[in-house]
């Protein structure tokens, strides 16, 4: 962190996963906390300087881009940029648990879980509109907050970050070659290595969706290739039976998001949004 600690003061690891470490740190010319996310590169001194080569240029021109994305259901970018280690972001710092710590103790019931749904789809409805995808939309990325008014906010974490990651195949492998945990949320497309749009994300949020309301994946497979196929297949989990309390307008609503053909999906999150509201006024 040699580069960054002439302003950021590094206080301690909060995360760690395949594709990057996040630290707590203070920001000692404004004075306030922020999250320091390091993305991973490959190890060795003649590739990781190629890589960041590559990524310099392309990373920067999305940081105004990305940094101008403000909006209560998303986390603010506040910089980005590329240090002698590779790539860094530094974001918002916020207290509280993620969606995946949350799905943890309990599903979802059908009061938080519209909550969930609804301040998703606004932060990517904001980001879609930009023209800016997540690409790893999971449950790990969305974080819980609870505003001083008593409010509970859920805030979209990583808006584009997946692209800027050095190691291959960043939404499937991690440094050492293995498979990461977004692999349950991945939509078809992302393995087929197929061009990706606003519907992607959208796929992996009814992944995370149906995890939500079940505590457990949309699709299955004792290994990680049957997972895969699982996706490819369009081998979804029984949600009606899974939650008998949900009305069937609402079942049909979140297995919309994870159709095998994108122009089966929503077609947008605002399309999205319009969909839940008469879903719920309908059962």
């Amino acid at each position: 962190m040699h580069a960054l600690s002439t302003r950021y003061q590094i206080q301690e690891v909060i995360g760690h996963g395949g594709a990057g470490t996040v630290y707590r740190a203070l920001d000692t010319q404004l004075d306030r906390p922020v999250a320091i996310k390091k993305l991973h590169t490959v190890e060795g001194a003649a590739s990781q300087s190629a890589i960041i080569q590559n990524v310099t240029a392309s990373l920067l021109r999305e940081a105004k881009t990305l940094s101008a994305l403000q909006h209560p259901n998303i986390v603010t970018l506040y910089d980005m940029g590329v240090d002698e280690e590779g790539p860094y972001v530094v974001m918002e710092y916020l207290e509280g648990q993620t969606l995946e710590e949350a799905i943890e103790h309990a599903p979802f019931p059908m009061r938080e879980f519209s909550m969930l749904a609804e301040d998703v789809l606004n932060g990517l409805k904001a980001a879609h509109t930009r023209n800016i995808l997540h690409r790893d939309m999971k449950p790990a990325n969305i974080k819980l907050v609870w505003l001083s008014t008593g409010e509970l906010k859920f805030k979209i974490l990583d808006f584009g970050l997946a692209k800027f990651s050095a190691i291959p195949s960043v939404q499937t492998m991690d440094i050492k070659g293995g498979v990461l945990g977004s692999i349950h949320f991945m939509a078809p497309e992302q393995f087929e290595r197929s061009p990706l749009d606003a519907r992607t994300d959208l796929y992996s949020t009814g992944c995370v969706f149906f995890h939500a309301l079940t505590a457990r994946y949309p699709f299955t497979g004792k290994t990680e290739p049957q997972v895969m196929m699982s996706h490819m297949y369009h081998q979804v989990g029984p949600l009606a039976e899974l939650r008998p309390d949900l009305g069937q307008p609402v079942v049909d609503w979140v297995l919309k998001f994870m159709q095998r053909d994108p122009n089966d999906r929503h077609q947008s999150a605002a399309e999205a949004l319009q969909s839940l509201q008469e879903a719920m006024a309908e059962g």
